[in-house]
């Protein structure tokens, strides 16, 4: 997967302006654990742990600081006006004359423009957290069939052992017992896992609209209050 770095590149942008920030983004648990008992998660709720909404979340405010370019942009006026409880049009103008004191060619369709790129980098950030998590939901799927597959199938040739070899029987028996214990305690031994990815899933959908939820509060300010 694309790291932040190339991700929240702008393709017009060469030289030094291109190097942005790199920045640790989360990641979607790649072993099978021992199961724990706490955790469990019904991905059809769509309830995410606040603790893992908010690392997902510290991710994508470090991806956009990561793409901050020197001088005064969008990213200076989306904290100003953050740092601010219930901006209203007074607090968006005063930001913005302030911005222009700070760069005197700062113009509103800059701002605007600024705006759409940063949400849209969100957006493909997303995208690419959603593939990953799709990805490694569906080789634990399938890692899992495989092992419930190949167990049924042993329990289907040790059982027809018994029947063929009733000298054996009872050492087969016991092979058939532990490979259905073994068999009923799979589901459980995958459960763990498949919980913290869809957790993941989740969180990555929650933050992502809490991000641009904010970043569009900010442009829809600009465009109502700064004329």
């Amino acid at each position: 997967m694309k790291s932040w770095k190339t991700l929240f590149v702008r393709e017009d942008e060469t030289g030094e302006q291109n190097q942005a920030k790199s920045t640790d983004a989360f990641s979607f648990p790649a072993a099978v654990n021992t199961p724990q008992a706490a955790g469990t998660v019904n991905p059809g709720t769509g309830m995410v742990e606040q603790a893992v909404i908010n690392e997902v979340l510290t991710v994508y405010e470090k991806g956009i600081d990561s793409i901050n370019m020197p001088g005064y942009d969008f990213y200076e006026f989306y904290k100003a006006i953050g740092s601010i409880s219930n901006a209203g049009e007074q607090a968006y103008q005063m930001a913005f004359q302030m911005a222009k004191s700070m760069d005197s060619s700062l113009s509103t369709q800059k701002l605007l423009s600024d705006a759409e790129f940063y949400i849209s980098k969100i957006n493909e950030v997303h995208n690419q957290y959603s593939m990953q998590g799709q990805q490694k939901i569906s080789s634990l799927e399938s890692k899992k069939n495989d092992e419930k597959n190949k167990l049924t199938a042993d329990i289907n040739d040790a059982t027809q052992q018994v029947n063929q070899l009733r000298t054996q029987m009872q050492e087969l028996e016991a092979q058939i017992n532990q490979k259905r214990t073994r068999l009923t305690a799979v589901d459980g031994d995958y459960l763990p896992q498949e919980n913290a990815i869809r957790q993941k899933l989740l969180a990555n959908d929650n933050a992502k609209q809490m991000s641009i939820l904010k970043l569009t509060s900010v442009k829809d300010g600009i465009q109502n209050f700064i004329k």
